[in-house]
């Protein structure tokens, strides 16, 4: 898979013929509605890269949610107990990627589950899963933050800060069942979207 910064193309990512507004629903009920005429407006070339990686984000979100479920009697060290969290979880990412794909339209990544990998590590024990969704959402988190403040629209800026609200609810229960605490730092990070790449490598094939 090339990488997502390579595809980047000018011009708006929402055709001028669109028409009415985008609703991203969550399993908690609409996220945002935003008009898709003012996204097409103002929209950069760098906006456009943002949510393409953010697109490769929530696709491997999918993608790790889905491969839990399927072999979510498989873990121990500790057992996986919540599946109903998990289920909650992976409607949330395809909400996101559904935004995010309809707003890109033929701009979004070309991408299929052979797109990604699991690392073996990663599957060896419940504790190194937790671990991982840890990082994962940490990752999420930072990026979409980041975001919030570098897209250059309000309203894309809006629905950031929102999906970033959202991801924070996953790393709080990734990191409780891991045993941390739960809780992001008082003021959390932000990240750069090469960075937030870098950090995917291990779970995108052809890097």
């Amino acid at each position: 898979m090339s990488d997502v910064q390579s595809t980047v193309s000018r011009g708006q990512f929402l055709r001028n013929t669109a028409k009415g507004g985008l609703v991203l629903a969550t399993s908690g009920g609409v996220l945002a509605s935003v008009s898709g005429v003012a996204l097409a407006a103002g929209t950069t070339s760098s906006d456009i890269s943002t949510l393409q990686a953010a697109y490769t984000a929530e696709s491997l979100a999918v993608y790790v949610y889905t491969a839990i479920l399927a072999n979510f009697g498989k873990f121990s060290h500790p057992k996986l107990q919540n599946r109903d969290y998990f289920q909650a979880a992976l409607a949330d990412e395809k909400a996101h990627r559904a935004f995010l794909q309809k707003a890109l339209g033929s701009k979004a990544p070309k991408l299929t589950d052979a797109s990604f990998q699991i690392p073996a590590a990663v599957l060896k024990s419940g504790e190194a899963l937790l671990k991982t969704g840890v990082a994962l959402e940490t990752a999420f988190v930072e990026a979409y933050l980041g975001a919030s403040n570098t897209l250059s629209s309000a309203d894309l800026r809006l629905v950031a800060a929102k999906v970033a609200a959202n991801e924070a609810t996953h790393f709080s229960f990734f990191d409780a069942a891991a045993g941390g605490h739960g809780v992001l730092p008082a003021v959390p990070s932000t990240a750069t979207i090469p960075a937030t790449v870098n950090k995917l490598k291990p779970f995108l094939t052809g890097k």
